[in-house]
């Protein structure tokens, strides 16, 4: 069989794997936290849409420290359900199971859309690197917050999108295959994606950073000419302004609301309810390592199987070789977790700004292992028999 179909079967065999263990999570998980503060904003919005108010999707501020992107996502899915004026307390009451929740059917909506979107990280991973994919197919911390109704599975696609457009783009004018002007289209992609992934979720913008490291980097190493920092400039305003046009929220008074929101996330990280959890700095490799150890997941047979310690362990291993091999991912991963340190709030979910690079470091690992494995068995064939294959 050609390898093409070989690594389309593989594909395949992977997205269905993360499809399915994403789906099982999705029916069998408890309430979750935040779910009914997200389903209710999306259940605004959704009844916004309804009666034709659409100019209320700007004007809307409840729910503000987080753009409105994907809770209008979440809204168009609600279309698909009775109209539902409001959401009390009793519809979806936390860390119950979700059977029993009066508005199961709502909240389930608004969770195959997260089961959607997760999978499909995945599956462009798997295109780019099919072990990659698999580890991040099954990774708990992922399957868990790409099967709720979280704002985590939308900007975990499209942060992966705007670095592999860039990527794409690097790569051609770095081997000059198209001029700067040719290749221009997936610069232009991943600032459309970027843009998408702020509109999603602040924190996920950790990815337009390292992009701008790994550029300036380049252009310090005379990989490629100074003079495209007028390419890079242009990259920043662009998904600036694809921001803007995603986030509804901020069109009425763009300055104002954007401060507001920003001065929220600040003060959060201060606040008694975050300080009493006590998370240490080093909280988020808790969550990476083994999130179970450290997290009830309610309920555990939501989870068929747990790899996760076995992904640290691959993904440190693993570290040299993505430096060598992969170094924007190198970059993404370094740059997220010194985010992850040093912000106080410390929530499992937003390990997920990381969980890409950190599985494609885990890959990375995995290859570390069986090329170590190689050469030792090349040693003892040839210490045994003189010469490998010989008499």
């Amino acid at each position: 069989m050609k390898k093409p179909i070989l690594r389309l079967l593989l594909c395949v065999f992977i997205t269905l794997l993360a499809l399915g263990l994403r789906s099982y999570a999705a029916i069998h998980l408890n309430v979750d936290y935040d779910e009914p503060v997200y389903l209710g904003a999306a259940l605004r919005y959704s009844n916004f849409i309804r009666d034709g108010q659409y100019t209320l999707l700007a004007w809307d501020e409840k729910v503000y420290e987080h753009p409105a992107l994907y809770k209008i996502v979440y809204s168009t899915a609600l279309l698909s359900q009775p109209r539902l004026e409001k959401l009390y307390d009793k519809d979806l009451t936390r860390l119950t199971p979700i059977a029993s929740a009066p508005a199961r059917d709502w909240n389930m909506v608004g969770r195959w859309v997260s089961v959607f979107f997760g999978t499909a990280a995945v599956t462009v991973l798997t295109l780019v690197n099919p072990l990659a994919g698999l580890l991040l197919g099954i990774h708990s911390l992922s399957i868990k917050y790409t099967s709720e109704v979280y704002l985590e599975a939308l900007p975990l696609l499209t942060s992966l999108l705007s670095l592999l457009a860039y990527q794409r783009w690097f790569s051609q004018v770095r081997e000059n295959l198209v001029s700067p002007k040719k290749g221009i289209i997936w610069l232009a992609l991943s600032a459309f994606f970027l843009g998408m992934t702020a509109a999603g979720k602040y924190i996920y913008c950790v990815v337009g950073l390292a992009i701008t490291i790994h550029f300036l980097i380049a252009i310090a190493r005379k990989q490629i000419p100074a003079r495209y920092l007028t390419l890079l400039i242009g990259w920043g305003v662009v998904a600036i302004a694809m921001f803007f046009v995603f986030d509804p929220y901020l069109w009425p008074h763009p300055t104002s609301r954007l401060i507001k929101t920003l001065t929220f996330h600040y003060r959060y990280q201060e606040s008694e309810f975050v300080q009493n959890f006590h998370y240490p700095f080093w909280q988020p490799f808790r969550w990476l390592s083994n999130f179970f150890a450290y997290y009830n997941p309610n309920p555990a047979s939501a989870f068929p199987f747990q790899m996760d310690p076995v992904i640290f362990v691959l993904a440190l291993i693993g570290l040299p070789r993505l430096l060598q091999r992969r170094p924007i991912f190198f970059i993404w991963l370094i740059t997220g977790i010194v985010i992850l340190l040093v912000w106080s709030t410390k929530w499992p979910q937003y390990t997920l700004i990381v969980i890409i690079p950190f599985c494609v470091a885990a890959a990375e690992g995995m290859f570390t292992i069986l090329s170590l494995l190689r050469k030792t068995w090349r040693v003892q064939k040839t210490g045994s028999g003189g010469v490998p294959g010989g008499y």
